[in-house]
């Protein structure tokens, strides 16, 4: 999927917004999200990454890049969680009023956070920033490179992703095969499907193994935050039209 023009990522807001990435595009903002880590936050493998776990295509990107130049990601819930002593970067998506989410009001000492904006175009985050030294995912990212060729890179054993209330972390070595493991079986239902939507609410462990599955299977992966996906006649139209099927 990496240099595909196919559609790797597909968003549906529950503003309307659609956003549509192909396997170059992705790969383009998981790169440049790895650089910024690398380049302005000094990020190093095995660092880890609290992330706010609001369902978004840019939270996505986030988890991806991290993964790329080797920490680990912690999904956290953004308006009840906090970071822990150890993390190298809080990173949280601001709501639908523009509001910055109380998680980035509790960054731990020796930590930066980070604010992602909603908006597919947005060139930086217009609300007042948090206090403290805050990074604007949105206005930095864009100058960093396509490619990412640094040095940080995943160790096999390294630790990639933590599930809530689990002391260890998933090993980067284990990504791939963890969520193969999601998909086993699956492959048949989904027959010619050219897209996979992963429902769900929340960016935990499980939606992300489920995200992965589905990329490296080499189908396009539909997300949405609208609050009655399933349920809702109007959402079965949209994955018809996408000829996408459920996780």
């Amino acid at each position: 999927m990496r240099s595909s023009s196919r559609p790797a990522l597909i968003w549906y807001g529950q503003d309307g917004e659609r956003v549509e990435l192909s396997g170059r595009v992705l790969d383009n903002w998981v790169a440049k999200t790895a650089n910024l880590w690398v380049d302005e936050l000094d990020l190093e493998a095995g660092d880890v990454v609290a992330l706010g776990d609001e369902v978004h295509w840019r939270s996505l990107a986030v988890a991806l890049g991290t993964w790329t130049m080797g920490a680990a990601v912690r999904a956290v819930d953004p308006l009840e969680g906090a970071a822990e002593p150890g993390d190298r970067a809080v990173a949280g998506l601001v709501d639908a009023q523009g509001t910055t989410p109380p998680l980035l009001d509790r960054v731990p000492p020796g930590a930066r956070a980070v604010v992602l904006d909603r908006p597919a175009l947005s060139l930086g985050y217009r609300g007042e920033l948090p206090g403290g030294e805050v990074l604007d995912y949105c206005a930095e990212v864009r100058s960093h490179a396509d490619v990412y060729d640094g040095f940080e890179e995943p160790a096999p054993e390294g630790g990639a992703l933590r599930a809530a209330g689990t002391d260890g972390f998933l090993a980067h070595g284990r990504l791939l095969p963890a969520a193969a493991e999601l998909a086993s079986g699956r492959e048949g239902a989904w027959g010619t499907a050219a897209a996979v939507h992963v429902p769900g609410r929340r960016t935990d462990a499980e939606f992300l193994l489920r995200v992965l599955a589905v990329l490296a299977g080499g189908r396009a992966v539909v997300v949405t935050d609208r609050p009655a996906d399933a349920a809702d006649e109007a959402w079965r139209s949209v994955l018809a039209a996408e000829n996408a099927v459920v996780f």
